[in-house]
């Protein structure tokens, strides 16, 4: 399990879904309910089985929730369509980190536990975004600074705000996540030519990772022994691929036949998850674990009728955090238990349709990862 960082809400192509012959099931499904309408934002995951995540409202307006036992709890202040909060990682202690914001005014990083909501600085700039925690409470996320650009930050003493700056006059920089020894990764401009690179940043010092033959890589999550998933482009900078970095090497894990796979989560044990696309157009999520890549939906029940699209968590369990949708549009987000551990008792709940435009639920994951590289 790792914190993780924000990402803009995936909503993924619901025509395109996959209801084929699987595989005997391995994990047990079980429907995040109790909040309404649930968008596919990021998800996180903590060691107790907690989710923390994003519920949007028929208006629109994100709301922060966490998930135990399958019931969501809100943790957005105020009434559900006014303002916006964001859910990106929670640690072991369900201490979550994200963001808070209104319509007109300022984003600030937001963290939300037992004192209710409290806002992080920025960086000099107007605006700030919340990505990951550790066990400590470290915050680990970007922020504007002064001159409109955007830094990654790592929260220091009484909460200020360190910057994770870039390199050799570049312009931009993210902090995605946060290991419990301090150890952060993310994506740094290397040269100011639009040339980003994954990293792992300990205590002022930055690790360049290598890259898959291409010019831009990510990393999103991390875990205590140092390994970090993420994606990186390869050759010619038109395919993506997850990638896991482990002893010294970055290596890529592996696809739906060639095409794009972006890494989101990893546990102890180095089993990582995300999110990938085959040749048709269909989104799956998946599991990397002992050198296999895997399709999610080829390891559920294929009778529950689950097409399982993106894998955002996975804790020292084995549970992942992941999204779903059947025939008819009914998503939800959900948890995946390991069949032989014990799973809800009643898995397979009818999930609440959701009302998204084909328009808006037509966003590729190659559409965002090609927005991330131009940030600066």
């Amino acid at each position: 399990m790792s914190s993780q960082p924000r990402l803009l809400p995936l909503l993924f192509a619901l025509s395109a879904v996959s209801l084929s012959a699987q595989a005997a099931p391995t994990y047990t499904v079980a429907p995040v309910n109790g909040i309404g309408i649930t968008g596919a934002s990021m998800l996180s995951l903590n060691n107790a089985g907690t989710i923390a995540g994003t519920a949007y409202t028929p208006q629109g307006h994100a709301n922060a929730y966490v998930s135990s036992n399958g019931t969501a709890t809100s943790l957005h202040p105020g009434a559900a369509n006014s303002g916006y909060t964001i859910a990106a990682g929670i640690n072991d202690a369900g201490t979550v980190v994200g963001e808070v914001g209104t319509q007109n005014g300022p984003t600030r990083a937001a963290v939300f536990g037992s004192n209710g909501v409290q806002t992080l600085g920025t960086l000099g700039g107007t605006n700030s975004y919340g990505n990951g925690i550790n066990a400590s409470g470290q915050v680990v996320g970007r922020a504007d600074t002064g001159n409109g650009n955007q830094r990654g930050f790592v929260t220091g003493a009484n909460g200020s705000l360190i910057e994770i700056g870039p390199l050799n006059g570049g312009y931009g920089s993210d902090a995605n996540a946060i290991n419990d020894n301090g150890a952060v990764t993310g994506y740094v401009d290397v040269n100011g030519n639009g040339d980003y690179r994954a990293y792992i940043y300990t205590n002022g010092t930055m690790q360049i990772l290598d890259t898959l033959g291409g010019n831009y890589a990510q990393g999103y999550a991390i875990n205590n022994a140092g390994m970090v998933a993420g994606y990186a482009f390869l050759a010619g900078d038109m395919v993506a691929r997850a990638f896991l970095y482990a002893n010294g090497e970055v290596k890529d894990i592996g696809g739906f036949g060639g095409f794009d796979t972006h890494a989101t989560g990893i546990n102890e044990a180095g089993d990582v998850v995300g999110a990938g696309i085959d040749a048709n157009n269909v989104w799956h999520a998946f599991l990397y674990s002992e050198g296999t890549f895997r399709d999610l939906n080829d390891l559920i029940d294929p009778s529950l009728g689950w097409n399982i699209v993106y894998a955002g968590d996975i804790n020292d369990k084995g549970q992942i955090a992941a999204r779903g949708c059947k025939v008819g549009n009914q998503c939800a987000d959900l948890l995946l238990t390991l069949a032989d551990t014990g799973g809800d008792p009643d898995p397979n709940p009818v999930p609440e349709p959701e009302a998204f435009t084909s328009g808006i639920a037509g966003l590729t994951l190659f559409g965002l990862l090609r927005r991330r590289r131009r940030q600066g």
